[in-house]
C-alpha cells in the first residue's frame, strides 16, 4: 500500500470517529434546563411528570428524574366564596324562570300586610308583614324574607316559636307538621295551596332553602328550642 493511500485511509477513520461523537465535549447547559410549561386554563391545570428529557452530546435522548418547578400566579388562585345570606342566595342561584319573582307591593293588602298564612293541621291563621325590622314583624305575625318572592316562585316566611319572654308564639307547632300536610297562602293576587315536601332542622347559616325555584314553593323557618345554632325549615310545593 502506498503512503498516499495509507494516509487517506487514516484520515477517513478519524473523520468517522469524530462523526460518531468520540471526541469529548461538555453538554450544552441549555439542554439541561427544566422545560417551561404554559398554563392556558387554570381549571385544567395538572402538574407535569417529574421527568426531564434532553439530548446528550452523542445525540441520544436522555430521561432524568427532576422536580418540576412550576409556580401558579396569584391571579390564578381561586377567590374565596362569598358568604351566603338571605340577600345573596338568589344572586348565586343558577335556576332561572320567567315567573320566579313577584315584588311585595304587588301582593299587599290595605292593612299593611302582604299575605295571610293558614295551616289547618295546627289551627294557625296569621298575617304576613314586610318591613325593615323583621323582629317587629315576627312579633305581630310572620315576617317575609325581603330577598324572596312574595307570590310566584319561592316565598320565604319566618316567625318565632316562642316569644322573648318564653311564651308560645305563632310557629310554636310548626315542628308537628308532616310530609303531605296542607299550607294555604293568600295575597291580593290570589290564593294557593301547598303540600309539605320537607321538614327538617338545618344550620342557622344555611340559607339555601330560600333559593329561587322554577316552581311555586312556600318556605317557613323558625327557631329550635334550646339550640341557637339550629333552625327548623318546613317547605311546601304548590298543588
Amino acid at each position: 500500500m502506498s503512503i498516499k493511500r495509507f494516509t487517506a485511509l487514516c484520515l477517513s477513520v478519524l473523520i468517522c470517529f469524530a462523526a460518531a461523537g468520540c471526541g469529548k465535549k461538555e453538554p450544552d447547559p441549555a439542554n439541561l434546563q427544566t422545560p417551561q410549561y404554559s398554563i392556558q386554563d387554570p381549571a385544567m391545570f395538572e402538574l407535569p411528570p417529574d421527568e426531564e428529557i434532553h439530548t446528550s452530546d452523542m445525540g441520544v435522548k436522555v430521561i432524568e428524574t427532576v422536580t418540576a418547578r412550576v409556580t401558579m400566579p396569584d391571579s390564578m388562585t381561586p377567590a374565596a366564596a362569598a358568604p351566603i345570606t338571605p340577600e345573596t342566595v338568589w344572586a348565586n342561584d343558577t335556576v332561572v324562570s320567567w315567573n320566579a319573582f313577584t315584588m311585595p307591593e304587588m301582593a299587599a293588602f290595605d292593612n299593611g300586610s302582604i299575605g295571610v298564612l293558614s295551616i289547618p293541621k295546627i289551627g294557625l291563621t296569621v298575617r304576613v308583614y314586610e318591613s325593615d325590622d323583621a323582629m317587629e314583624d315576627m312579633a305581630r305575625g310572620a315576617a317575609h324574607f325581603k330577598s324572596t318572592s312574595s307570590w310566584d316562585g319561592n316565598i320565604g316566611l319566618s316567625s318565632h316559636n316562642r316569644t322573648p319572654d318564653g311564651q308560645a308564639a305563632y310557629f310554636r307547632d310548626l315542628h308537628t307538621l308532616s310530609i303531605g300536610d296542607t299550607l294555604i297562602y293568600r295575597t291580593a293576587l290570589g290564593e294557593r295551596e301547598y303540600r309539605v315536601t320537607a321538614s327538617k332542622t338545618i344550620s342557622d347559616e344555611d340559607w339555601s332553602w330560600l333559593s329561587r325555584t322554577a316552581d311555586n314553593r312556600l318556605t317557613l323557618i323558625t327557631c329550635v328550642d334550646n339550640n341557637l345554632s339550629r333552625r327548623l325549615v318546613v317547605q311546601g310545593v304548590q298543588v
